[in-house]
């Protein structure tokens, strides 16, 4: 021991005597070093150290740097010493010793107390926890997992021992590791760690931390505080922590050069992220990183953006955005609305769960963008859209309508419809958009993977390219794929399959099944896993190979197996199962695996029956018995078509396992030519014109059966021209599969050229199949409906007044009346007026007879009740046939007016606001109940408002103004305007509207100041005599003239009180005749007659 340790090691023995003391003791000696230690001699050493007994502890030995090498310290249990850095002892604080001899003597005591040594640095554990210091559980994992294990030579032999690491202390440590890999650990303070060499963990803990990586490849987290932090050169990764953040937090880092992070920490030259974000609405743009990062959302709308690492973004909740540049990334949308896209790379193809990639949804209405590479895009749940882009893509929109686009490259789609007890149809006969009828819309796809449901479902994809999996669930189903090497099972129900051209698997499962292999070879490969063919399953199947080398397996019950349309150079295997199966040979037209060559004997193409059953089963060939031939060959029968003559027979069949097989047995079922069905033709109707909407329909009828579709011919002749005078026809129809009858449609052109009338004829010809029934040409004929004569529409103006009219009907006219009918167009628009307001807006098609001359057009009109302006709107014709339109009548217009004009005498009817009188007879105008403006013509008028607020004007002429008690009231008064002094007079009628007398007495009251008509009349009552001091009320049977010469109510008034005292507000009149004309009548009495009849 050199003689520098001597201040140190009091120091040592206080902190250990404090820790055996420490209520904690027990619990940090489990953090240190578990829980299953030796109890009994942990209990020694705390009496040891509690009695100031420190005798136990190792020696002290210092070596030089070429022993310990990069190492501050160790611990070797072989020696039971403690070994310290004689450079260190040099150059470091006495905390910094203290901390490492704490550290030994933690890996001492572990030795002590532990048979196998703890997992990772439990000395460096231990000599925070002693000092008093806690841990955050990413410095105590980090130490954790650290192997603090090494070997040294002292004295020419090899020992083992613990080192120390770089730790620091809760003040601000200034730590610099070797060029080793160390781990370097400041704690609390602010701290400055400098990794230098190697591949270095440096963990700043607590507190503003300086952390530097320097070389290699280093871990850096900076921990609570606003650090600085540089990655230096090599493949750095920083790791942060701003899950506690509820602000958004924005950082830009889009190359490697110094950002801010906005939570405090700046950081350059770092080349993979770690990072837990908060819940706030982050933008976190890494797109400069490189190495393989991990950034997780938080809550709050993000956006997230990585570089060309394999990275993980998780957006968690929120609606957020993630890009993931390049590399092969995993990306997870979580809770909400997320935008999803995968950028360069492949994204997916690793289905462990811990480390598969790909693109993830979550819930929430997503959308992912698989962009280039070989992507695999999971949608979860909502409604999501899907982008495959370029390359070869796996798409998945779980539960929800997904809208789902393969983009290019061969794109594979899966669809789980599993749970939908309603039946499902789907039709995808190209890669345009297919909507599934579930919600889901999709295109641009080229493999399926399919679960239905339990409904009779139809789901035809035959556009499919790769190979593709459909599983039909319950129902009776109908199931078809495309050119891939297909998985179709049909499962309950009975169902029809068709797999379309590839190597295929077809499965039927429960239920009466129909099976098509389609093109391609159907079998050969026999290893459960991936063996093809055609499998029936339970039920009464009918298995049909078609094109290519299949394998047919009808399974249980009773099955029809046929291995072939044709059978020209095929080679298909048969086998029935259990059941009373049927092996189809041949048809009624058709013997298969007839290559029709002469001069071979077609031993390349031919049918295996591998299980034939002589009691249960039947092989089915065409004619007779006499028409083949069984040759036995081992245990086989092989059976051939006897051919005439030198030619050889044909091999057609090999019979497995029977060698005494009789052709006239009851086994071999032959079938005949079918009757052919007879063809009938005929036209409905016999004629059409050119222009008409209805068509010639031609019907053709067969007769007998109708199970298969069939083509006949037919011939076109006649005047008419196909394609030019028709909608072009082709030369035969076909008949549906089940179907009597069959049509084909003569469209007619229409055109407006005069020419004759023409022929549609249409022959039944020979073909395939049938025989003609009708052998007559079956004509249609084609009128002419064009005419030379030019006819012109106009269409009429019109005024209507609003609450009188209705309607606004319009006269459309024709020039020069057509033999043929004329169609056209009208619609509404507005000028001033406004649609469905003040008219109803209407658009339509109109059709004049032929050879007549008018048709009317009826616009609704709508009243408002309003006293406004006239407003107008139009009615435009347009698209005529058989016409033209005349281009200045082409346009009517209506104009809406409040004003009733009329030469007679008028009472407004309700709804009707104005009236005026014209021309100069003399004639009277009466108001309704609403508020009216009543104008007199040129001659001697009697105008009488009625109820209401009413505006009166006399015009020319000695005119009498109408007015009766009640009715132009204090609160409802009427207005005259032109009223002429001793020419127009006024006449007064009861309240109960009869005749009276004019008033007995009438006064000019003095010139009035007053404000409001209330004052105005009470200041008449009280003195209606401006030219006798004193007040002069106005009494019974009385009228009063006065001026109010100021105010918002200045003009001329005429007060007209009636039979009973004082003033009635109900019924006392109050006219107002400002703008009259003539010269006022001077204060005081006024000869009645000079205003009153």
């Amino acid at each position: 021991m050199t003689s520098s340790l001597l201040p140190i090691l009091p120091v040592v023995d206080d902190v250990l005597f404090n820790f055996a003391q420490s209520d904690g003791f027990w619990a940090n000696l489990a953090i240190a070093f578990g829980t299953s230690y030796d109890v009994v001699k942990a209990t020694e050493l705390q009496q040891q150290w509690k009695s100031r007994n420190f005798s136990q502890i190792p020696p002290i030995e210092v070596l030089s740097d070429e022993v310990l090498g990069t190492a501050n310290g160790a611990y070797a249990s072989s020696t039971n010493k403690i070994y310290l850095s004689a450079s260190f002892l040099n150059t470091a604080s006495s905390a910094a010793i203290v901390n490492v001899i704490l550290e030994e003597i933690g890996h001492y005591v572990d030795a002590q107390i532990n048979q196998v040594d703890s997992a990772g640095d439990e000395g460096a554990i231990f000599a925070e926890l002693v000092q008093g210091n806690s841990l955050d559980v990413a410095t105590l994992d980090a130490l954790r997992a650290e192997n603090d294990q090494t070997t040294i030579i002292v004295n020419g032999e090899i020992i083992q021992v613990e080192q120390a690491n770089f730790t620091g202390t809760n003040g601000n440590d200034n730590i610099t590791g070797t060029s080793a890999s160390d781990n370097i650990f400041g704690l609390d303070g602010n701290d400055t760690l400098s990794g230098l060499g190697g591949n270095d963990y440096l963990y700043g803990g607590n507190g503003n931390d300086s952390l530097d990586g320097g070389s290699e490849d280093d871990y850096l987290d900076g921990g609570a505080g606003s650090d600085t932090i540089d990655g230096g050169s090599g493949n750095d990764r920083l790791y942060l922590d701003y899950s506690a953040q509820i602000t958004p937090i924005t950082i830009t880092y889009t190359d490697t050069q110094v950002v801010t992070s906005g939570v405090g920490d700046t950081f350059k030259a770092i080349e993979g992220i770690n990072l837990l974000s908060g819940s706030g609405a982050d933008n976190l743009n890494f797109i400069a990183s490189s190495l393989n990062s991990n950034i997780q959302g938080g809550g709050g709308n993000d956006f997230i953006a990585l570089g060309s690492g394999n990275d993980f973004l998780y957006g968690q909740d929120g609606n957020d955005t993630l890009n993931a540049g390049g590399g092969r990334d995993r990306l997870e949308g979580g809770d909400g609305d997320d935008l999803i896209s995968g950028g360069a790379g492949d994204d997916g193809d690793d289905y462990d769960w811990q480390n598969n990639f790909g693109l993830y949804g979550g819930d929430g209405n997503d959308t992912l963008n698989g962009e280039a590479g070989n992507d695999e895009l999971y949608g979860g749940n909502g409604n999501d859209i899907l982008n495959g882009g370029s390359e070869d893509d796996y798409l998945d929109g779980g539960a929800g309508s997904d809208t789902i686009d393969g983009g290019s490259g061969n794109d594979r789609l899966y669809l789980d419809y599993s749970a939908q007890i309603t039946p499902i149809t789907i039709t995808y006969t190209d890669t345009q958009v297919v909507t599934s009828g579930v919600g889901d819309t999709f295109k641009a796809i080229e493999g399926i993977n399919l679960l239905s449901g339990s409904g009779a479902d139809n789901l035809n994809f035959i556009a499919s390219s790769l190979n593709s999996n459909i599983q039909g669930g319950g129902g009776n189903d109908f199931i078809a794929l495309g050119s891939g090497n297909d998985f179709l099972y049909g499962q309950d129900g009975n169902d029809t399959l068709n797999a379309g051209g590839g190597r295929d698997r077809l499965e039927g499962g429960d239920g009466d099944d129909l099976i098509s292999g389609g093109a391609g070879d159907d079998g050969d490969d026999y290893d459960w896993q991936n063996n093809f063919g055609l499998y029936g399953g339970d039920g009464n199947d009918t298995l049909n190979g078609e094109a290519g080398n299949d394998e047919l397996y009808g399974g249980n019950n009773n099955d029809t197996l046929q291995g072939t349309n044709n059978g020209i150079g095929e080679q298909d295997y048969l086998q029935g199962g259990t059941g009373n199966d049927r092996f189809i040979l041949a048809d009624t037209t058709n013997t298969f695996y007839d290559d029709g060559n002469r001069t071979l004997p077609g031993t390349s193409d031919y049918a295996t029956i591998a299980d034939f059953n002589t009691t249960d089963d039947i092989i089915q060939l065409r004619g007779s018995s006499g028409d083949y031939l069984l040759s036995v060959s081992g245990s086989n029968t092989n059976l051939y078509i006897n051919k005439p003559g030198t030619e050889p027979d044909e091999l057609i069949a090999v019979i497995n396992n029977q060698t005494a097989l009789s052709l006239t047995a009851s086994y071999f079922s032959y079938v005949s030519s079918p009757t052919l069905p007879s063809i009938t033709l005929a036209v409905a109707p016999s004629s059409v014109t050119e222009d008409g909407t209805t068509n010639l329909v031609y019907t053709f009828t067969r007769t007998g059966v109708t199970t298969n579709s069939l083509t006949v011919n037919y011939t076109v002749e006649g005047t008419a021209t196909n394609g030019t005078d028709y909608a072009s026809i082709p030369t035969s129809v076909t008949f549906a599969a089940g179907s009597s009858t069959a049509t084909v449609t003569i469209d007619p052109t229409a055109d407006t050229i005069v020419e004759s009338n023409e022929t549609v004829i249409l022959t039944l010809a020979a073909g395939t199949g049938y025989t003609i029934g009708t052998t007559t040409p079956v004509t249609g004929t084609i009128n002419n409906d064009d005419t030379t004569v030019t006819s012109q529409l106009s269409i009429n103006d019109i005024t209507v007044v609003e609450g009188k009219d209705n309607n606004a009907i319009l006269t459309v006219t024709v020039d020069n009346p057509n033999s043929q009918p004329i169609t056209f167009n009208y619609t509404t628009a507005p000028i001033n007026a406004t649609a469905n307001v003040d008219y109803t807006s209407k658009t339509g098609t109109i059709t004049i007879a032929a050879n007549t001359s008018t048709a009317t057009i009826s616009i609704p009109i709508l009243n408002d009740n309003l006293n406004e302006p006239d407003e107008a709107f139009t009615v435009t014709l347009s698209n005529p046939v058989n016409a033209t339109i005349n281009p200045e009548g082409g346009i009517g217009e209506v104009i809406i007016t409040d004003t009733w004009q009329s030469s007679l005498t008028r009472t407004l009817p309700n709804n009707v606001e104005n009236l005026r009188l014209i021309g100069s007879n003399n004639i009277n105008g009466t108001g309704n109940a609403g508020n009216n403006n009543i104008t007199g013509n040129n001659g001697i008028n009697q105008i009488n408002g009625g109820a209401g607020i009413d505006t009166l004007t006399g015009g020319l002429g000695a005119d009498t103004f109408i007015f009766q008690f009640g009715q132009s009231t204090i609160s409802a008064s009427d207005r005259i305007t032109d009223f002429a002094i001793n020419s127009d007079k006024i006449d007064l009628l009861t309240q109960g509207g009869t005749a009276m007398n004019a008033p007995s007495s009438f006064s000019r009251a003095a010139n009035s100041t007053v404000t409001t008509l209330q004052n105005l009349v009470n200041q008449v009552f009280t003195d209606a005599n401006g030219a006798i001091t004193g007040n002069q009320g106005l009494g019974v049977n009385s009228a009063a003239l006065v001026q109010v010469t100021t105010g918002a109510i200045a003009g001329t008034y005429l007060v007209i009180n009636d039979s009973a005292a004082g003033f009635q507000s109900s019924n006392d009149l109050l006219i107002n005749i400002t703008g009259f004309t003539g010269t006022l009548p001077a204060l005081g009495n006024i000869p009645v007659g000079n205003f009153f009849v």
